[in-house]
């Protein structure tokens, strides 16, 4: 099951609670739309296909507290790949303008179109069913909110986006 409606993680904890039958492990929420925003604010930056970015992280809530990471983010270039914070170059935009814009695209695009950005949800759900049906390439991740067993110090028992890969469904 992929939780779509906002809030999406509280909605899939309430999921779980109330749906004891669906395993913990075939819940998860949409975090991939932030993922998806992430990989374009870093393309749109260093002039890159979108496509040649990968390994962007969404901690934490489909919401304005998430935290964008590009620590373990590279960029396929001719010379090989490279991490996004050596092309990037900039670290006081990485924390600072890109961190926030991330955050606050959703609001920024009902602000400006005055609907909301149901296009992109219903593309970035299609790039996580996909993966998660069809596994996620060898050596990516991608951002999926999904049940805390307690990795990285968040306490269990959370749905929280997490670095996901994915094999055989």
């Amino acid at each position: 099951v992929l939780v779509v409606a906002n809030p999406a993680n509280t909605n899939a904890l309430i999921l779980k609670e109330f749906a004891p039958s669906i395993p913990e492990k075939n819940i998860s929420c949409l975090t991939r739309l932030d993922h998806n925003r992430a990989l374009g604010q870093i393309s749109e930056r260093l002039k890159v296909q979108v496509s040649d970015v990968k390994n962007v992280i969404i901690w934490g809530n489909h919401s304005s507290t998430q935290y964008p990471d590009v620590n373990h983010a590279t960029v396929n270039t001719p010379a090989g790949e490279k991490p996004v914070r050596e092309l990037v170059s900039d670290d006081a935009w990485l924390n600072g303008e890109f961190i926030s814009t991330v955050q606050q695209r959703g609001a920024a695009i009902i602000k400006a179109r005055k609907l909301s950005s149901a296009l992109s949800a219903a593309s970035a759900a299609c790039d996580h069913i996909r993966d998660w049906v069809l596994g996620t390439p060898q050596g990516t991740f991608v951002s999926m909110g999904v049940y805390s067993d307690g990795s990285y110090n968040v306490p269990a028992g959370l749905i929280y986006s997490f670095p996901v890969t994915t094999a055989n469904g």
